[in-house]
């Protein structure tokens, strides 16, 4: 598998994931309501979905370092390193709170907490940085110009979502809940069909 191939088909499994997610998301408000906490099995589910989402998101990066031009992998390395970072944080705290959180009878991420503390390095720090330096390992051309905006705004949101916890007004992270929930599927749908492009561009009959 080539590695624009790779990135088209992890850029669409973050778009299903995202709207697995999502869908997930939807049933918890719809069983629970909006002023009580989502709990199992539901709550089970989404930290699955979370976890498996890191793989792909991870695996987006790989792609987009290796396709990168040599004046531009210097970003395109910096984003990968933040993006195993992102990846490595939430994993971890997921697979702890659907093991031993759950055998001590503690789950679910609650602010303020430590759990809740990375869980909120990884999607909001770490991930917007690495969509944030992403954006600068794509060439300067008219076809990558909406991939990167497109990676840009999202990583925007999610930095922004880290005013939250700074200041301990927690409504303000949702700025970053709609970066990496609403608008990173849509950016990586953006970034599949770029890296398709770039696979037929990189093809040896050019198709």
């Amino acid at each position: 598998m080539t590695a624009p191939l790779l990135g088209a088909r992890a850029a669409i499994a973050v778009v299903a994931v995202g709207i697995a997610y999502a869908a997930t998301l939807a049933v918890g408000f719809a069983r629970f309501g909006l002023a009580h906490p989502i709990t199992d099995p539901v709550l089970a589910v989404m930290e699955v979905l979370t976890v498996a989402s890191a793989i792909p998101i991870l695996a987006v990066f790989v792609a987009l370092h290796a396709v990168a031009h040599s004046s531009r992998t210097h970003w395109s390395l910096l984003a990968l390193c933040f993006a195993a970072m992102f990846a490595l944080a939430t994993t971890g705290v997921h697979v702890v709170e659907l093991t031993a959180g759950r055998q001590a009878g503690v789950s679910g991420l609650v602010w303020p907490s430590v759990p809740y503390a990375v869980e909120l390095l990884a999607w909001d720090l770490l991930l917007g940085l690495a969509l944030v330096t992403g954006a600068r390992a794509l060439p300067a051309d008219q076809d990558a110009a909406r991939v990167r905006a497109a990676l840009q705004v999202t990583g925007a949101l999610c930095l922004a979502g880290m005013v939250g916890p700074a200041v301990g007004k927690m409504r303000l992270q949702l700025v970053g809940v709609a970066g990496y929930a609403v608008v990173l599927p849509v950016a990586a749908w953006v970034l599949a069909a770029w890296f398709r492009g770039e696979s037929r561009r990189r093809a040896p009959d050019g198709r």
